[in-house]
Formats: structure tokens, C-alpha cells, sequence
């Protein structure tokens, strides 16, 4: 992958000022990752169904942060099928705001989806340790540490906005459903895209994949409008 087409890996600085011009583009209209109105970086909240539903889909990520905003894309998706019995929450805001979210309805199920880095730190322009692998996991699985739980959420109300702690808040102040679930996609390309879905070859080859893994557990078909 070269720094070019922005599918390779950056070193920070380069990262940085790729997120620079990332910042400085026009975003009108309402597409994916434009539009406040989508609860994109604003308010707490569902783009798809209500809090009546039986089911949740929570897609968590970083828009513009490339493969980090896998799970955003997976929510737009299926909140445009209006799938029945399906509530469908973007929550690229905080973990917080995405607990809040969670255990604000009756749901039976909750799917958590978005990139999961394995190996160092965010933002770095490294890949994961298995880019394009797919994961999944009980929500029970993901232990909450308590000698850090208050960095945790330190780390929360600084916008640190991943899948591992949206779970983990959301099992330190409240609780999950039962039947609830993490699938997560390692990725390979962790830093500035310059649009909202840039996926690197690795992500990209595996979007549908991801995208059936978490319709084989609502158990419903995907319907694009």
C-alpha cells in the first residue's frame, strides 16, 4: 500500500496532516458521515428503528479514520434496509454516550460491530496483527479491568472511542443482554482517509463478510434501498 492513494501505512506526522486536509474538505449534504442530523460525533442515539425493538445494532468507529470507521458504515448500511425488530445505533461519539444508548431500550440482543486494533496503539499508521481477520465474541468475554476502570473512562471522556471500551463502560455502569455479541475486524490501515468508507484491500475484501456475520446473528437478509 503507498502513502498516495492513502491505502499504506503513515507515520504519524504524515497522518496527521493527512487529517489536516481531511478537516479542511467541504461536507455538505447528508451522506455518509456528513450529515449532524445522523447522530455522527453528536448525540447519543439510533438512525434506524426504536428503542421498542428486540434488537441492536451498535456500529462503533472513528469517521474519516478509514478502516476505524468500519463499524459506522456497517450501521449506515443496515439502517437504511429498516429492518424489522432491529434498532440500529451509530455510535461514533463517546463510550459513554454509546452505554447510554445500549441500555436505554429493552433489547433482547445487542451486536456490537466496528475495528478492533491488535498490537500497538491507535492512530499510528501501523497495521493490526491479522489485518482483515474477523472476530467474534461474547460481550461476557471482555473482562473489566477494575484497577484501571477509571482510566478507562478517563480515556472515555477524551473521546477514545473504540469497540474494547464501549464494552467495557457499558459492563462497568450497567450490563448487557445475555445474547449479546462483538464482531470486530482487525484493521489494516488505522490513521486519515480522505473519505468516511476508504477501506484498505484488506478491510474492503472483507466488508460483505462482516457485514453477513452480523445478519447471521439478527438472522435477517440485507435489502439495500
Amino acid at each position: 500500500m503507498s502513502d498516495s492513494d492513502g491505502s499504506g501505512s503513515l507515520d504519524p506526522q504524515s497522518a496527521a496532516e493527512r487529517g489536516d486536509a481531511v478537516s479542511d474538505q467541504p461536507r455538505p449534504g447528508s451522506g455518509h458521515g456528513h450529515s449532524k442530523g445522523r447522530s455522527y460525533g453528536t448525540t447519543a442515539g439510533l438512525i434506524a428503528g426504536d428503542r421498542s425493538a428486540s434488537q441492536l445494532v451498535v456500529g462503533v468507529g472513528y469517521p474519516y479514520l478509514s478502516d476505524l470507521a468500519v463499524g459506522n458504515v456497517v450501521a449506515d448500511r443496515l439502517g437504511k434496509c429498516q429492518l424489522p425488530d432491529v434498532a440500529v445505533a451509530d455510535c461514533s461519539h463517546t463510550p459513554i454516550a454509546a452505554y447510554q444508548t445500549i441500555t436505554v431500550g429493552e433489547y433482547d440482543t445487542v451486536v456490537i460491530v466496528g475495528a478492533r486494533k491488535r498490537g500497538d496503539g491507535l492512530n499510528t499508521g501501523t497495521p493490526s496483527a491479522d489485518p482483515g481477520r474477523i472476530h467474534t465474541y461474547p460481550t461476557a468475554d471482555v473482562p473489566v479491568p477494575e484497577g484501571d476502570i477509571v482510566d478507562r473512562l478517563a480515556e472515555c471522556a477524551m473521546g477514545s472511542n473504540t469497540v474494547e471500551n464501549v464494552v467495557i463502560t457499558t459492563k462497568a455502569l450497567g450490563e448487557f443482554p445475555s445474547e449479546s455479541t462483538v464482531i470486530d475486524i482487525e484493521p489494516e490501515y488505522d490513521s486519515w482517509g480522505l473519505t468516511v468508507d476508504e477501506f484498505s484491500p484488506a478491510v474492503a475484501d472483507r466488508f460483505d463478510d462482516l457485514l453477513d456475520r452480523v445478519l447471521d446473528r439478527l438472522e435477517r437478509d440485507y435489502s439495500p434501498e
